[in-house]
């Protein structure tokens, strides 16, 4: 219910008017395996799949997803996707778990893989070729997301108990034979060993879901941001790649005109200093926060939102007016009987976007208490990242998007 909670709170009630806002057909398949029979555990997998597909409903794709899926299950959630994805304008893969190469060619590893021969290799795991293939087949976009570059416990046993050295299992994976109109990333370079990380989410996917919902940003310049992330994150350790043949620009969230390139390195401090100016005391971005966006006139709660929000705002990936805002986030509320957002010290980042303008990135406490007996109470806490104009002297949210915390 914590994580329900979040996305509540994050307007995911919004998505059904997503219909009106995107024209595209948006299919993902969403796979992510953790926790291995032969192989022990992977701690971010789940977690990187959950937040994927939540992140990429968001963005208006009809998701189909599996954790912890075993051979079959593999082979049936591939089948569900392939049934959703004819026609398509874009087909989607993510998967984060346990990847090999062999030969040249990448095999997923489902969780119920018992992979001590080589001969075994094909009927245990699942060959990522055939679903390139069926994406490129019915799609006409594809784009393919690896989380799967761990430090591989079946490459081992595959090589002991192999007679072929030319066909040995390899660390990471191959390059990926696709066709026109593709884009493939990989969490690391080919031939490369990637983190499964410490926190939540792995050093990849945890990079994606900070940059997906950047207006406006190419995929190719989203890959950029996300590449100098995670080689700060991992201090050059772990460097994500990828190899593209589209044939047109593509935008997770479309946006006028080109967006920039988020920068590795601060800009000088004195354009630092005059974006600061432009902007006013972060004192007063707290301000706002603390007593508008935290605190909502439960008496006067149609009035109070509508002068938290712009004439229109992204919410999720979803531009919505602020009528349909109104409506949705009175909604939300209308479900509690009371509730308490919090935020927590010391998390709130300012960062000046120009003149009037600024985001917000901070940590929040939430709990609900449901009108319903039945109901569970709802706690926990999000990151949650606002796009803010200041407009007659007041701040007003132009962006909003939040993601579950452990």
């Amino acid at each position: 219910m914590g994580r329900l909670a979040v996305l509540g709170l994050a307007f995911l009630w919004l998505f059904a008017l997503r219909a009106d806002a995107q024209t595209q057909q948006r299919v993902a398949l969403v796979i992510g395996n953790g926790t291995y029979q032969d192989a022990g555990t992977l701690a971010n997998p789940v977690n990187d799949a959950l937040d994927m597909a939540a992140r990429l409903r968001a963005l208006g794709f009809e998701v189909v997803e599996g954790h912890d899926l075993g051979k079959r299950e593999m082979e049936r959630t591939i089948g569900e996707f392939s049934d959703k994805l004819a026609g398509a304008d874009v087909g989607l893969l993510f998967y984060a778990g346990h990847g090999l190469q062999v030969d040249g060619r990448n095999f997923l590893v489902p969780v119920d893989a018992r992979l001590d021969m080589p001969a075994k290799l094909r009927l245990e795991s699942v060959q990522l070729d055939d679903i390139v293939d069926i994406i490129g087949q019915q799609a006409k976009t594809s784009l393919v997301f690896l989380d799967a570059c761990r430090n591989n416990p079946f490459a081992r046993s595959l090589n002991a108990n192999s007679p072929n050295r030319s066909a040995a299992a390899l660390a990471g994976l191959a390059r990926v034979d696709s066709a026109r109109g593709s884009f493939v990333a990989f969490s690391t370079s080919p031939g490369a060993v990637a983190l499964d990380g410490t926190g939540r989410n792995s050093p990849f996917a945890a990079a994606l879901l900070r940059h997906m919902d950047t207006k406006g940003q190419s995929i190719n310049d989203m890959m950029i941001a996300v590449r100098n992330d995670v080689a700060s994150e991992t201090r050059g350790a772990q460097n994500p790649w990828d190899q593209s043949s589209l044939t047109e620009r593509f935008e997770f969230v479309p946006g006028e005109g080109v967006a920039a390139v988020p920068k590795p390195t601060a800009p000088p401090q004195t354009q630092v200093a005059a974006l600061e100016r432009s902007v006013g005391d972060v004192a007063s971005v707290e301000e706002f926060l603390r007593t508008s966006y935290l605190a909502p006139e439960t008496s006067k709660n149609a009035q109070s939102v509508g002068r938290l929000y712009d004439t229109s705002a992204t919410i999720f990936g979803t531009p919505l007016d602020n009528a349909a805002i109104v409506k949705a986030k009175t909604d939300w509320f209308a479900q509690w009987s009371g509730w308490s957002l919090t935020l927590e010290p010391g998390s709130l980042q300012v960062t000046p976007l120009g003149e009037n303008r600024a985001d917000a990135v901070f940590a929040m406490s939430y709990d609900y208490v449901p009108k319903a007996k039945a109901a569970a109470r709802a706690k926990g806490k999000a990151r949650v990242k606002l796009e803010l104009v200041k407009t007659d002297g007041t701040w007003r949210i132009a962006s909003e998007t939040s993601e579950a915390m452990p």
